[in-house]
């Protein structure tokens, strides 16, 4: 297909796009997550996933590189035949609806545990949206514009993080291996999750400049920044609050940064919370893209932009479906099953497939 030179993305432009996909929600709790399953060793376990996302990439690039001017949507009836093709096709779409629904429901707790108590959820949902439809139905360059200017803001939660370690006990962490092996292979499982965000590659690959090595150098640099600031904000939360006091706390480091105050400012944890809620947008934005990018294909002739309206209401009837907290565990149950079937073992099978057959974009 011909992209239209508004739409084209540069390889930086792509690096940033890999970086907003994937941070998200998880940040908050995963400092909790990783020091139930392996103490001190957490941040290992989140090393151990950003190299298993890597090879996830590299699988991803692998298969869009053999239908380089192609998205997911259209080279998989070239791969599968038109029929299974386009169901697949559709089934990806209900995939990214349904990780946008996901993200914006535990978006929506944590906005409303911490800063708007009284606001009736509906509210929170509905504001949020609308933000992320305004940059939705732009074109990808500008989408990715606006996603190179909002990573600066993950340098600004780095320094704020660093304030804590005013406070740091190194001893908390050790021994590292207290968990064993086992278990920090297990909780890399569990670090991979908030992770996602990186099949962005199979909509974003083909209106990326440049030849595929260069592609491919962007993602995983993209991935390797995420992985490290997520490591940096796991081992940071280990070593300010002790292994006794952990368990305790679902959103660590919120709690690290709700102790400071300095004489302008209070609050400095509603700061990091206003950047977190910029960057959480914009990984809600990308989610919709994806699948509006396939609604458009289908129904729309191309234009992604008339999708969005109903994709938006698809995806708020989601998040307020997931106000329990076991229909929230439902939803994550059901994402971790549909990541590896999709993003893992699906584009696998496909790469292999094509190869066999010999089928690529001439």
């Amino acid at each position: 297909m011909m992209i239209p030179d508004k739409s084209k993305i540069t390889q930086g432009q792509l690096m940033f796009f890999v970086v907003q996909s994937q941070v998200g929600v998880g940040i908050l709790s995963l400092p909790h997550k990783m020091q139930a399953i392996t103490k001190g060793g957490g941040w290992i376990s989140t090393l151990i996933a950003g190299l298993a996302v890597q090879v996830i990439i590299l699988i991803l690039w692998g298969l869009c590189r053999r239908f380089p001017s192609d998205t997911i949507y259209s080279f998989l009836p070239k791969i599968v035949g038109n029929l299974l093709g386009n169901l697949l096709g559709l089934v990806y779409i209900g995939y990214f609806l349904f990780s946008a629904g996901t993200v914006l429901a535990l978006f929506a707790d944590v906005v409303g545990k911490w800063v708007l108590q009284s606001t009736p959820r509906w509210a929170l949902l509905i504001l949020t949206l609308l933000t992320c439809m305004y940059l939705v139905k732009e074109n990808l360059r500008v989408i990715a514009r606006l996603f190179v200017i909002s990573s600066l803001t993950i340098i600004v939660m780095v320094l704020l993080s660093l304030m804590g370690y005013v406070k740091m006990n190194i001893s908390y962490i050790f021994p590292i291996t207290e968990a064993g092996w086992g278990n920090i292979v297990k909780a890399a499982n569990e670090a991979l999750f908030p992770l996602v965000g990186y099949e962005v590659l199979l909509v974003i690959y083909p209106f990326v400049e440049g030849k595929s090595g260069g592609k491919l150098k962007a993602a995983s640099l993209g991935n390797m920044l995420i992985a490290l600031f997520y490591t940096f904000e796991v081992f940071t939360s280990l070593i300010i609050f002790s292994p006794a006091i952990m368990p305790a706390i679902s959103e660590p480091l919120l709690y690290m940064l709700k102790g400071f105050s300095f004489q302008i400012i209070q609050r400095i944890d509603l700061i990091f919370l206003s950047l977190w809620v910029f960057i959480v947008s914009t990984s809600i934005v990308a989610w919709l893209y994806m699948a509006t990018t396939g609604l458009g294909r289908f129904f729309h002739r191309g234009e992604h932009k008339r999708a969005v309206p109903y994709a938006a209401i698809i995806v708020f009837i989601l998040a307020m479906i997931a106000q329990d907290p076991s229909v929230t565990d439902l939803y994550d149950r059901m994402i971790k099953i549909s990541h590896y079937t999709l993003v893992v073992g699906l584009p696998l099978i496909l790469l292999i497939f094509s190869y066999l057959t010999r089928k690529r974009s001439a």
